[in-house]
C-alpha cells in the first residue's frame, strides 16, 4: 500500500494516474483508492474514465474512516489482486503516519506491506509563503511536509532553477534528512525516482510527528467544500471555454489565497475534460476525446474555498447560471452539497510504535 499525500492541488491525482499508466504498460496490476470529505469526487471520475481500477472513501478522511479504507483495499484484492494499491488521502488530511500507515502496518501487516509516506509539495505555493505556520492553512501544509518520509516538490517547470534550489533548502528546514525529489508532470523530471520509491522493498518506518488537533480542525473547517452535478444538453459546445468561463468567473469573486482548489469536469458520450483552478492559476488536468462536445452532458464541480458553506454554494450556483445563460444552454441542477469538515476523529492514533 502506497500513501501519496499533500495539500489540495499539489498534483496527487495527476501523478497517480501517470504511475498507474506506467504500471499498466508493464502489465503490473494496480488499484487506486481516492478519498474526499464529500461525494461525487472529480478525481475518481478522472481515474475511472482512463480505465483504471479505483475505489473511493467518501464522507471523511482515511484516518476517520479506516474501516472503509480497509474494505476498499480488500475489495481490490479480491477483484484484481493488485501488486500495488495507491491510496490518495483527501488534501486537507495530515497525521497520516499515526492514523493510517502505522495502524495498517501493526494490524494488517499480514495483508499489506506499507510503503514510506510520500507527500507532494506545490512549488509555486511554497515559494509564495503558503507554508507560513502563522496561518491555519500554512500550519496544515507545513505538518504534511514535516511528517513525510519522501518529499516530492511538484510543478518545478513553473518556477526558476534557482527557486527550486532555495525551496529544497526550505523543505530541508521543515523536514531534515529526508530525500526531496524535484518533479515536473510536464517534463517528466523526477518521475523515475518516484517510481523507484514505490517499487523498492522499503517500508514505512517513520515515528509520528506531533500535531495540534485544535489547529488541524480549524484549518480544515476554514474551507467550504462544494460538490455539485449539473446536467445540460447543447447542439455543440467547447468544454474548455465553458469550464474556463465558469472558473474565471468564480476566481473574480475571491482572493487567490482563499481558493485552495476548484475543478470542473465535463463528460459526454465521447469525451471527458477536467480543468482546475488553484489560487489564480488554471490547469488543464486531463482530456479524453475531443474538447468539443454535443448532446446530453454532465458537469461535475468540486471547490474547496475559504468561505462560509452556504455563501459558497450560492456563489457557485449563480456563477453556473450566468455562464450557461451566456451560452444559451439549458441546464438542470441534479445534486449539490456544501459544508465545512468536522473535527478529525481518527479510528486509530498510534504514537508509540
Amino acid at each position: 500500500m502506497v500513501l501519496i499525500g499533500g495539500f489540495l492541488g499539489a498534483g496527487k491525482t495527476t501523478l497517480i494516474n501517470k504511475i498507474a499508466q506506467e504500471f499498466i504498460k508493464e502489465k503490473v496490476p494496480i488499484g487506486i483508492i481516492t478519498n474526499d470529505q464529500g461525494q461525487l469526487l472529480i478525481d475518481t471520475e478522472f481515474i475511472k474514465v482512463r480505465g483504471l481500477n479505483v475505489e473511493e472513501v467518501c464522507g471523511g478522511c482515511f484516518c476517520c474512516n479506516f474501516p472503509k479504507l480497509l474494505d476498499n483495499a480488500n475489495k481490490l484484492l479480491k477483484q484484481i489482486n493488485p501488486q500495488y494499491i495507491i491510496a490518495e488521502p483527501v488534501g486537507s488530511c495530515t497525521d497520516l503516519i499515526a492514523t493510517v500507515a502505522t495502524p495498517l502496518k501493526k494490524y494488517h501487516g499480514d495483508q499489506f506491506s506499507v510503503a514510506p509516506l510520500i507527500v507532494l509539495v506545490d512549488a509555486p505555493r511554497l515559494l509564495n509563503n503558503a507554508f507560513d505556520t502563522s496561518t491555519l492553512g500554512g500550519y496544515l501544509r507545513n505538518h504534511q511536509a514535516e511528517e513525510a518520509e519522501y518529499l516530492i516538490l511538484t510543478k518545478i517547470d513553473e518556477i526558476g532553477s534557482d527557486d527550486v534550489e532555495s525551496l529544497i533548502l526550505k523543505l530541508k528546514g521543515i523536514n531534515p534528512n529526508r530525500k526531496i525529489i524535484p518533479y515536473s508532470a510536464v517534463t517528466g523530471e523526477g518521475f523515475q525516482d518516484i517510481l523507484g520509491i514505490i517499487t523498492s522493498d522499503e517500508e514505512t518506518a517513520r515515528k509520528p510527528v506531533d500535531v495540534d488537533y485544535d489547529k488541524y480542525a480549524e484549518a480544515e473547517a476554514e474551507l467550504g467544500w462544494y460538490n455539485g452535478i449539473y446536467e445540460f444538453t447543447a447542439p455543440e459546445y467547447d468544454s474548455y471555454e465553458l469550464s474556463m468561463n465558469i472558473l474565471k468567473s468564480l476566481a473574480s469573486k475571491y482572493t487567490p489565497s482563499d481558493i485552495a482548489h476548484a475543478k470542473v469536469a465535463i463528460t459526454n458520450a465521447s469525451s471527458h475534460t477536467k480543468i482546475s483552478l488553484i489560487g489564480n492559476e488554471f490547469t488543464i488536468g486531463g482530456v479524453k476525446g475531443s474538447r468539443f462536445g454535443k448532446g446530453e452532458s454532465k458537469l461535475n464541480f468540486n471547490a474547496r474555498i475559504v468561505s462560509e458553506p452556504e455563501k459558497l454554494r450560492q456563489t457557485i450556483r449563480e456563477t453556473i447560471e450566468s455562464c450557461f445563460k451566456e451560452k444559451c444552454i439549458q441546464y438542470k441542477l441534479q445534486f449539490d452539497d456544501c459544508f465545512s469538515p468536522g473535527r478529525p476523529n481518527p479510528t486509530y492514533r498510534i504514537l508509540d510504535e
